[in-house]
């Protein structure tokens, strides 16, 4: 049986050139792992888009979905190629929009271009082929190591190494035809922050608030963001809170307020839940 693989840029779909990585838009990973490791599976290539994925739009959400859509009945699974700086978001998006697949579903890039020796770029599509050929239904994200889509967080600023958090408590729906016209707002927490610059336009429907570590933010200029959202009719949730551990009261006296708590989401699954619902 077949492999579907999607390319849509990314770091491993690029070339370094006078130093600088540039998308090459006729680059194959699967092609070159193919004849680098003398193999004979059977790779169905679709070249879906080729960006660097820090300008991804929704408009590449909805073309990867309508991808996603097709009928793969006669495929061992699907390989996702995507740049690293926004995989965590693509996976999230990818991992409930594909909950219910019998076959793999991997979303996988490289830290470097293809022709550095060093790059991740060849052992992580090494490692998404024996996902799917070991038949593990679910979707994951490979990147040095293997998570579960729906719990990989953005990787760190000066290792490049992904993170993994809490898996989710609840999974949304997502209709197959779904179109991004509205927006979801994403603020995260820092001291002394004021939310007196924020300002919404007409089609934000919903405000993310990412929190510190403890599901916590600074209840009195979390005041005025609530005032700006219930002038607008914009729910205002307020994420990082862990089921396990004991709700802080600035926490408690925001939801009394109206703040919305999310629990056990990461900022990505959050945001991918969110965006989904709204435009529902």
């Amino acid at each position: 049986m077949k492999i579907k693989v999607i390319l849509t840029g990314g770091t491993v779909g690029s070339e370094k050139v006078n130093g600088v990585v540039k998308n090459n838009k006729d680059s194959n990973i699967a092609s070159m792992w193919k004849e680098k490791f003398n193999s004979n599976i059977d790779f169905d290539v679709v070249n879906l888009y080729s960006i660097l994925s820090e300008n991804i739009k929704t408009e590449n959400i909805e073309m990867l979905f309508a991808e996603l859509r097709k009928d793969y009945s006669d495929y061992k699974g699907i390989i996702i190629t995507h740049g690293s700086d926004t995989l965590s978001y693509t996976s999230a998006f990818v991992s409930i929009f594909c909950k219910d697949y019998k076959i793999p579903v991997v979303l996988t890039g490289a830290d470097k271009v293809l022709s550095d020796p060093t790059s991740n770029g060849y052992s992580n599509f090494t490692t998404s082929v024996e996902i799917i050929m070991d038949n593990r239904v679910g979707v994951w994200t490979v990147f040095d190591s293997i998570f579960s889509a729906d719990t990989v967080m953005e990787a760190d600023y000066f290792s490049d190494k992904f993170r993994t958090g809490n898996s989710p408590l609840t999974m949304i729906k997502c209709s197959k035809n779904i179109t991004f016209n509205n927006k979801v707002a994403i603020i995260k927490m820092y001291p002394f922050i004021d939310f007196g610059m924020i300002n919404f336009d007409d089609n934000t429907k919903a405000c993310l608030l990412v929190g510190y570590h403890s599901g916590t933010a600074d209840e009195n200029a979390v005041d005025t963001l609530l005032s700006k959202c219930k002038e607008k009719n914009i729910p205002l949730y307020l994420q990082g809170l862990n089921k396990e551990s004991a709700l802080y009261d600035s926490s408690n006296n925001l939801q009394e307020k109206g703040v919305n708590l999310v629990y056990n989401s990461t900022p990505e699954y959050a945001y991918a839940t969110l965006m989904i619902k709204v435009n529902s």
